[in-house]
């Protein structure tokens, strides 16, 4: 079970429910953005240090294992996850690390993140309590890392 984040390409006035149902009605795969993932993956190293690296085109993973996070540039598409492993203050230095690096897929690939189990776009997050609430709750049923 993993906390994620989606991007897409939001027109004006477009709904998220509009730009995930064409997401996912979309049959063919968007071009890689290979020059945004270069980047991704340099800004990534630079606020995660170390991390690891899976390429088999048209996929690429990014996975950083301290804290789970990933990110995946999959058939010209983006998206992130971090599992449920941490709890308290852990859990707020990952959310936080998320969405820093959630704001570099932003800006790099030119694409809106938008989180769904909070049902608003990332521009509009501005408080991540509830979020780490929910890392709390989802620890404590699974057992803390």
């Amino acid at each position: 079970m993993s906390y994620d984040l989606y991007f897409a390409r939001r027109e004006p006035g477009q709904s998220w429910d509009e730009v995930l149902d064409a997401v996912d009605e979309q049959d063919k795969p968007l071009p890689p953005n290979l020059p945004a993932w270069d980047n991704i993956v340099t800004q990534t190293r630079e606020l995660l240090g170390e991390v690891k690296i899976f390429e088999y085109a048209p996929n690429w993973e990014l996975a950083h294992e301290a804290s789970g996070i990933s990110v995946n540039h999959w058939e010209g598409g983006w998206e992130m996850s971090v599992p449920y492993w941490t709890h308290g203050d852990d859990a707020r230095r990952v959310v936080d690390l998320l969405y820093k690096l959630a704001a570099i897929v932003e800006r790099e690939s030119g694409f809106e993140c938008f989180d769904p189990q909070l049902g608003r776009p990332l521009a509009e997050i501005t408080d991540t309590a509830k979020i780490v609430e929910m890392f709390d709750v989802v620890a404590d049923r699974f057992g803390r890392r």
